[in-house]
């Protein structure tokens, strides 16, 4: 029989966390739609940033590109984290996801010590079975007001302890997905976990904040896999193959095809 899913201890985490500004505020749910719906109607309201929103299952999880996200109950971290980081230019809103990507990589490899990466532009690998399998997603959204970013919730679903075993959309994620757990083999907590991601996040959005914006993309360019390798990216209208060369601070994909014709890719999934 398989252990019963790990409560997070909540309790425990904000006795032990210490954090300036992710954090202040934790809201946890059984099961609801979207934690990002949550969050942004919580933005709406003018709750402060730091605000975390948790849950333990949801119905309507979303990732990139429309995606569904699928997880079990009690076995993966679902959360949503309201910022409101008014002296952002929204140009650069990118780099709140290259925030998350790198402080769900440092979160890993300090609680599970696994060797994390991630997939252009935001999808953590963890290495099992032989291969590079996706273990979370990370969506952002924001809130433009003129030349102010009123606020960003970056939504992020962490496979902790048991990976998915179904096929949607056409996607067998059995063959691309796993967990935390597989790769460390052995059972994580998630509280520890989440503990570790929420220090990082706090760390690495002061690093921002306070304008060294160069180190964090350099980070985050660092934890890339495939650049100067042969790929395929999926596009609204197709395919794109050829050699993922760069990327810039954007967060733009730089992809050189095979007649040499060098392609900016702001959005699309890298296959390899």
């Amino acid at each position: 029989m398989s252990p019963l899913p790990e409560d997070l201890d909540l309790i425990t985490l904000r006795r032990q966390l210490d954090t300036r500004i992710i954090g202040a505020m934790l809201m946890r749910y059984e099961r609801v739609a979207s934690t990002n719906d949550i969050a942004r109607e919580r933005a709406r309201n003018g709750y402060p940033e730091g605000l975390v929103v948790l849950t333990e299952e949801q119905s309507a999880g979303r990732g990139r590109l429309g995606r569904t996200w699928v997880s079990a109950y009690g076995d993966a971290l679902l959360l949503s984290i309201l910022l409101r980081p008014v002296w952002l230019p929204p140009g650069e809103a990118f780099s709140l996801t290259m925030i998350a990507g790198v402080a769900l990589c440092e979160a890993v490899e300090h609680v599970a010590s696994v060797r994390a990466h991630l997939k252009w532009p935001n999808d953590l690998l963890l290495f099992v079975d032989g291969k590079w399998r996706k273990s979370a997603g990370i969506l952002t959204e924001v809130s433009v007001n003129g030349d102010t970013l009123e606020w960003a919730v970056v939504g992020m679903g962490v496979n902790v302890n048991q990976a998915p075993d179904s096929t949607i959309n056409g996607r067998n994620l059995q063959q691309t997905a796993t967990c935390i757990s597989a790769a460390a083999g052995q059972r994580i907590s998630r509280t520890s976990l989440l503990e570790a991601l929420l220090t990082t996040l706090d760390e690495r959005y002061a690093q921002i904040r306070s304008g060294e914006r160069a180190a964090l993309f350099d980070a985050w360019r660092a934890r890339l896999m495939h650049m100067g390798e042969p790929v395929t990216v999926t596009l609204p209208g197709g395919e794109l193959h050829g050699i993922a060369e760069d990327v810039v601070p954007d967060g733009t994909l730089l992809l050189r095809d095979a007649t040499g014709v060098l392609h900016a890719v702001h959005t699309g999934d890298v296959g390899f």
